[in-house]
């Protein structure tokens, strides 16, 4: 074997070292293994987000509609909502009846039955008429609500202003109903006896 002369190199002390060195095995796996954790995680998270897409678009879109305020407002009760009032009529006005139908008795049958009802019947009478249909007048403005709903309460179709007859409220009575069945209509109506006192009314 050949023999070379001494030099610097030596002197120098030895390291082990071969070659080009790199870092160690273990390093570089473990490397390795976080890279693959990353990926199964991203993989992981892109399968969730699919099935949940998939989900979403299997159910029922109207399901996912959320009910608007005012719709739940309208649902909701409230304290103010009361039961419908019922007009209560009036019945204080003066009322007389006239009874122009020819019918013996026609006036005071009326009166009774009104009477029975609430109403002010302040007097009865005949007159002379040639209408063959009932008419309710009112001698004023203010009593034309009650004319009204006296005229309704007998089945009377015509109301009429007029200040040719004595009382507020003017009930003339003509054949169209003087033999109606008052009792039909409520109250005590329909009995006369007493009621005529002999006027024939």
């Amino acid at each position: 074997m050949a023999k070379y002369p001494r030099d610097e190199f030596d002197d120098l002390q030895p390291t082990g070292r071969k070659g080009a060195h790199r870092r160690g095995g273990p390093i570089s796996q473990g490397g390795a293994i976080a890279l693959i954790a990353v990926l199964a995680v991203a993989a992981l998270l892109v399968v969730f987000g699919a099935l949940n897409i998939i989900r979403q678009s299997a159910s029922n879109p109207e399901e996912n509609v959320a009910e608007s305020p005012t719709a739940t407002e309208e649902a909701e009760p409230t304290e103010e909502t009361s039961e419908p009032t019922v007009d209560v009529v009036d019945k204080t006005a003066e009322v007389h009846v006239l009874n122009g139908s020819g019918v013996t008795g026609a006036a005071a049958k009326f009166r009774e039955h009104l009477e029975s009802s609430g109403w002010n019947v302040t007097s009865v009478g005949n007159h002379s008429t040639n209408e063959s249909s009932s008419v309710v007048y009112y001698s004023d403005d203010e009593y034309e609500i009650q004319a009204g709903a006296l005229a309704a309460e007998l089945g009377v179709e015509t109301v009429e202003k007029s200040a040719e007859f004595p009382g507020q409220v003017t009930l003339l009575i003509t054949s169209d109903i003087a033999d109606d069945d008052l009792d039909s209509l409520g109250g005590d109506g329909g009995s006369t006896e007493g009621a005529t006192g002999g006027t024939g009314n």
